[in-house]
């Protein structure tokens, strides 16, 4: 299973339909099919900034975790919305800077037609805790399927 299918794979990024097309060297690519049920607008498709905001956590944290094949957990992220969704989502992110502890990575956010409809930046932890985890508690079922993946 390739990195980007591993992140396709998580429940949230399932539950929700993201798929991550792209995650390799610092770089991320990923793709929302809008759907009814991500309306924050009833009898109308106007995508919900929470669907938006997830795909953009979700495509910059893959392309942090591959640079590192380990859990990144979000420390912060920062979204401005430029225009509505109303249609397919298409995520590309690039990591800015990658650090002993955290990484930051920039995301754009376009619909079907090419409209930029946000930018966000995240930040993200990538070591730390006694057992060398970012979740602090040992290495974790997700950190071990990415050192498989990195090997």
């Amino acid at each position: 299973m390739s990195l980007a299918e591993l992140l396709s794979a998580m429940p949230y990024a399932e539950h929700l339909g993201i798929e991550v097309t792209v995650a390799e060297d610092g770089y991320a690519e990923g793709h929302l099919s809008l759907a009814d049920e991500h309306s924050s607008v009833p009898g109308r498709r106007v995508g919900h900034g929470g669907v938006a905001y997830s795909l953009a956590d979700t495509v910059a944290g893959a392309a942090v975790i591959s640079l590192h094949y380990a859990a990144t957990p979000t420390v912060d992220m920062r979204m401005d919305y430029l225009a509505p969704v109303t249609d397919d989502l298409h995520a590309e992110a690039e990591v800015v800077r990658d650090g002993g502890s955290v990484s930051v990575a920039d995301v754009t956010l376009t619909d079907a037609a090419g409209t930029r409809v946000a930018e966000a930046r995240g930040v993200f932890k990538t070591g730390g805790g006694d057992d060398d985890s970012p979740w602090g508690d040992g290495p974790g079922e997700l950190d071990t399927a990415f050192a498989d993946e990195g090997e």
